[in-house]
Parts: structure tokens; sequence; C-alpha cells
């Protein structure tokens, strides 16, 4: 059972996009209900894309997810035929890019590459097909916490459930400061929540590192 159908947290049943099954693990065990723990994370592999293939034939695109990146960009959720992984897919459309916008794009993939936290959502596949570039992240089921403040808690979130998306935030942004970088752009459509529980911090490309 999520922690998002706790009935100390919201009176909501939450659902996710489009989730075939659900994972137990132990190790999320700061977040409780009535003295029951919540296990919020599958297995590591759950989120794990690494090992899909980079041929457009093989993903079957699903439901618009959303636009973006000066509505050059629109995402989609795909399945992966060959193995029927769910994931999430950026097609960008490269000759309608200003060469600015070319720029911004590559340094999203660079960064990509840089940044590996397990509260950081980056591009985890990234290859073109024509004049599409396509970039793969993992699926994030219960969508951004802006969408469910908006569907789901219309009154305002629980304190505990606030504290559990900013224990993933701040996590992120430790690791981020770390490395150097800072985000510039934490709001509620960049806190992500997969169908496994774990928070996600998206907005890679709005890190710009800083001299110590």
């Amino acid at each position: 059972m999520s922690f998002l159908d706790c009935s100390c947290i919201s009176h909501a049943q939450v659902q996710p996009l489009d989730i075939e099954e659900r994972y137990e693990d132990t190790s999320h065990q700061f977040l409780s209900c009535d003295g029951s723990e919540y296990t919020l994370q599958g297995p590591a592999g759950g989120d794990d894309i690494t090992g899909l293939s980079p041929e457009p034939a093989h993903y079957q695109l699903l439901s618009e997810l959303g636009r973006g990146f000066n509505n050059l960009s629109q995402v989609n959720m795909a399945r992966h035929t060959p193995t029927g992984q769910l994931v999430a897919v950026k097609q960008t459309n490269l000759d309608e890019c200003t060469e600015e916008e070319l720029l911004q794009l590559m340094n999203e993939v660079l960064l990509s590459r840089l940044f590996r936290h397990s509260n950081l959502l980056t591009s985890r596949l990234v290859f073109s097909s024509c004049c599409q570039l396509w970039v793969l992240t993992p699926l994030m089921a219960y969508g951004s916490a802006d969408t469910l403040l908006r569907t789901y808690f219309p009154d305002g979130m629980s304190e505990s459930l606030i504290a559990y998306l900013l224990y993933g935030v701040l996590k992120a942004l430790e690791y981020l400061h770390r490395m150097g970088y800072v985000h510039r752009g934490v709001k509620a459509s960049h806190i992500l929540l997969s169908g496994e529980g774990r928070v996600y911090l998206s907005g890679a490309p709005q890190c710009l590192q800083y001299d110590a």
C-alpha cells in the first residue's frame, strides 16, 4: 500500500498514472501511520532504465504527460515493447531549436551524465532519431507535488506528507551543493513521486555551477 493512500495522510485515495506492480522494501521507515511502517521504495532496479535500448521502434508512445522547453518538447508515457517497462519519453524537435536552445539541451545531457543521486531525476538514456532528440527517464507515476496538491489535496497536505517530500528534496539539494551546483528552480512542479514512492527533484538544466 502506498503511503499516499493512508487515512492519516488524506481521505482521498491517490492513484498512479499506470503502474502494474507494487513493490515493498524496508529501507524507508521514517514515515509511519498508526504505528505501522509504510514501505515507500521498491527495489533499486525499479526505477532503473539504463538497460533499455536506444531504438525508437522499441517504444510505444502512450498518453501525453505534458509539454515544455518553449513548447518544443513533448513528454509521453511510453512502453518499452521488448520488456514491457513503462518510461517517460521527452521528444524535442532539434530543427526548430535556436542555437541557444541547442546549447541548453547539450547542457542538460552533460549534467545528466555528471549527476548521480537516488533523489535526483536526470536523463538516463539519450539518443537521436532524424531531427528528434529522445530523452528517457523513469516514469513518475504519481506526478508532481503540484499535481497532487491541485488534484488530491486542495486544502493542503499534511505535515507528515510535506516532511516526506522535503526529505527527498533536501537530500538531492545537499548532493548538488556538494558537487558545487545550485538548483535555481525548486518548485512544486519539479518535485516528483514515482510509483514506488521515491521522491525525485527534477529540473537539472536549472542548475548553475558556483565558485566556492
